[in-house]
């Protein structure tokens, strides 16, 4: 399995859609309440493996900063793109700064219905075979295929077995890909016709039909279809809320970071009100009881756990019963210290323990203005909203 370190992601976003017939690239047009370039980062972007993102865009695009907010967290945006997507990879690679012994995912940003299973397939798939240079997304063809003359008379059945609908994300070392497009790029249509013409062997790894390409008008009536199909997925929501009171002699452990304080908080375990507020909003939504239950304060195997462990516990469970996390909500209520300098860690030690992206999690705080216990210094409490997902 590679690690995430070594994959990073590239989506191809400076075309300008000309046979769609808008006013503005292809990209920007609005699916299900978003634009299309933004789906297609997101469904990315769900697969954890990716340590890096970037988008390469057109020098002179003058849309994507209005979209730019949109898109996810660890997202990158690189005004680098030429007059043919070739040209536009081999810049993005140029200029991403990507390690170039790590695999690169390059997807088009018109295929916005590509789900993050099956890019974790072809992930897989590449991973485990030593023998090809990388792997791409493919559709086997299931109509039947003829050769024909300038007069457009049959001359010929193809074996349809033989041939498949290239798609995307195509999947290669950073360092054979550049290598592959650093010299003349007429013909090169993909990044794995720019592979084969160097004589690397490259993996199929079939995906469903619905990974279409928006080109036509026709096209995006589809995609939008796919995508408003994808919205009305199941979910579930749960809320949770811990409390414990501040004590001399213990560390002050918030969301899984430790934070400068002369007191900590009091409990069976490490005392992670955040995280224990968190974990009860899991088990809640997924109806599968709470802490105490799972981890029951009279068990002394708990004493002093580390409250990343108990949640990743629960995220195997929730996980074994389908569901995946949408979003976070927290709110942690305290007099002091001060959480601001801290949220950033807070929030990426969360997502991690939740595996999801950092984006989907968000960490506030408030005083209790001086009303009982917690706004006298004497205590802290958290609030958490989870939002789940049935998963893919």
């Amino acid at each position: 399995m590679l690690e995430s370190s070594s994959i990073v992601g590239l989506i191809c976003a400076a075309g300008v859609g000309s046979r769609m017939g808008l006013g503005k690239p292809k990209q920007y047009m609005t699916f299900a309440g978003l634009p299309m370039l933004v789906h297609t980062a997101r469904a990315l972007c769900e697969v954890q493996r990716l340590s890096d993102v970037v988008i390469v865009v057109s020098p002179t695009d003058p849309y994507i900063d209005e979209v730019a907010h949109l898109l996810p967290a660890r997202v990158r945006i690189l005004r680098a793109g030429g007059r043919e997507r070739a040209e536009s990879v081999r810049n993005g690679l140029a200029q991403a700064g990507f390690p170039p012994s790590a695999y690169v995912l390059v997807h088009d940003a018109a295929r916005p219905c590509v789900r993050p299973s099956e890019i974790a397939q072809l992930i897989d798939a590449v991973s485990a075979d030593d023998s090809v240079a990388g792997g791409i997304l493919a559709m086997p063809v299931a109509d039947t295929l003829k050769t024909v003359d300038e007069r457009r008379f049959i001359t010929g059945t193809i074996d349809r077995r033989t041939v498949w609908r290239a798609a995307t994300p195509q999947m290669f070392r950073v360092r054979d890909l550049s290598w592959a497009l650093s010299g003349d790029l007429t013909g090169i249509t993909d990044e794995a016709s720019a592979i084969e013409r160097k004589g690397f062997a490259t993996k199929i790894v079939p995906c469903r039909s619905t990974n279409i390409k928006v080109t036509e008008p026709t096209d995006a009536q589809f995609a939008r279809f796919i995508l408003g199909e994808k919205s009305m997925v199941e979910i579930r929501v749960g809320q949770g809320y811990d409390s414990h009171r501040l004590v001399e002699g213990r560390p002050l452990i918030l969301g899984g970071v430790e934070i400068p304080f002369e007191l900590g908080l009091d409990g069976h375990s490490d005392a992670d009100v955040l995280l224990h507020a968190i974990t009860d909003a899991v088990l809640g939504a997924a109806a599968l009881g709470d802490i105490g239950q799972h981890f029951p304060p009279s068990d002394p195997q708990w004493k002093g756990a580390d409250s990343r462990l108990l949640l990743k516990e629960v995220m195997k469970l929730v996980a074994r019963e389908g569901w995946a996390v949408g979003n976070c909500d927290a709110t942690i209520v305290a007099e002091r210290p001060k959480i601001g300098p801290f949220a950033a860690a807070i929030r990426q030690s969360v997502a991690e323990c939740l595996g999801t992206d950092v984006s989907a999690v968000s960490v506030k705080a408030k005083t209790n203005e001086k009303l009982d216990a917690v706004g006298e210094g004497r205590g802290m409490m958290a609030f958490a909203s989870v939002l789940l997902v049935r998963a893919d």
